[in-house]
């Protein structure tokens, strides 16, 4: 563990002690004796929670260079160290939200008890200046009652996710007229993580910021362009079946499916481009498998794009029900497409 990130986990460390005094100042709260103090009690509290966020940042920053290093040095075999690594970044990415979510419960129950200890006043007053504080999220904290439990997707930054994270919050969230500014920000601000979480963790919570977040997050993300270039990167990044098994068959064509569709929602015309997927997909074809689809496409016609994929999934669906004799696998290197149809074989283009 580098100095820096030591030093890093010390400060949260510190900052969840600032956050253990003001629990005690609470237990142990005399009117007489301790209400002038409850202002720089809250001052505090908002102080650790900005700490907290800018700490977190950090950290995450430096996981991700010593992983990206880690990928450029490693001689380990390219299968396992990208399984290695992934599975290491979902843990810190899970990690990352976790401490977040805990620190902001914690914010959130200690505020708004400070804030009882101000009285209704006072409370009052302390709503109406809210563009002062940090950027709390539990709803309770802020709802006048408690709010509906919505199931949104988290959205880490990846451009691959935000359309379907966007039509999801906008449908559930953001139209809904239920809910206040404050609710929606609340949401907005629970289901991010991640680059996304950034992006906006230093907005303070009112209700005229909900929109100023909302509309940064969609002029950071709002790109089709480079939305579509991530689909055609996951596309051409789907790697080569080595042997005929109902695992990769399964993997490639949920790639397809998935990257294709989200294409076609964005205003891609992907039925144009039936002989080139084609080209692509049997590229990625185990030798196998190959040779049982240009048996079944005898045709000197050019096969379309829809008649492989429904030959593949019932070939998938005839693997399925035959149990493999070992794992399988799939080369990690950049695939060589081969297209038997055409029996020409070319490198693919570099990307």
């Amino acid at each position: 563990m580098s100095s820096e990130l030591k030093d890093l986990k010390l400060q949260q460390r510190q900052i969840r002690s600032t956050f253990d005094g003001v629990k005690q100042f609470i237990k142990g709260f005399k009117r007489e004796k301790h209400e002038a103090h409850v202002e720089t009690r809250l001052e505090m509290l908002e102080g650790a929670m900005k700490k907290i966020y800018t700490i977190r940042r950090k950290i995450d920053m430096i996981m991700e260079d010593a992983e990206e290093k880690e990928r450029q040095e490693s001689k380990e075999d390219p299968g396992n160290r990208e399984a290695r690594l992934a599975a290491l970044s979902e843990r810190r990415e899970a990690e990352q939200s976790s401490v977040i979510q805990q620190a902001e419960d914690t914010y959130c129950e200690l505020r708004a008890s400070l804030q009882r200890l101000l009285g209704p006043t006072a409370h009052a007053s302390t709503s109406s200046e809210s563009s002062t504080a940090p950027v709390p999220i539990t709803p309770s904290a802020f709802s006048k009652v408690k709010l509906p439990e919505i199931k949104l997707p988290n959205f880490g930054g990846k451009l691959r996710d935000w359309v379907t994270f966007r039509d999801m919050f906008i449908s559930l969230i953001h139209r809904n007229h239920q809910l206040t500014e404050i609710d929606k920000f609340t949401y907005l601000r629970s289901s991010l993580v991640g680059d996304a979480l950034q992006e906006i963790c230093t907005i303070e919570i009112s209700a005229a910021n909900y929109k100023i977040a909302w509309d940064l997050l969609q002029k950071r993300f709002e790109n089709k362009k480079l939305i579509v270039k991530a689909h055609l990167d996951a596309l051409f990044a789907v790697e080569p079946m080595k042997r005929e098994c109902y695992d990769g068959l399964s993997h490639l064509l949920s790639e397809y499916d998935r990257n294709l569709q989200m294409l076609d929602k964005i205003g891609e015309n992907t039925q144009n481009w039936s002989t080139i997927l084609v080209y692509m997909m049997c590229s990625r074809l185990d030798s196998v498998t190959l040779r049982h689809w240009e048996s079944h496409h005898c045709s000197k016609e050019v096969p379309t794009y829809d008649e492989l994929v429904d030959f593949l999934r019932n070939h998938c669906a005839v693997l399925q029900s035959i149990a493999p004799a070992k794992p399988c696998q799939t080369e990690m290197k950049k695939p060589r497409f081969t297209v038997s149809h055409f029996h020409a074989t070319t490198e693919a283009a570099n990307r």
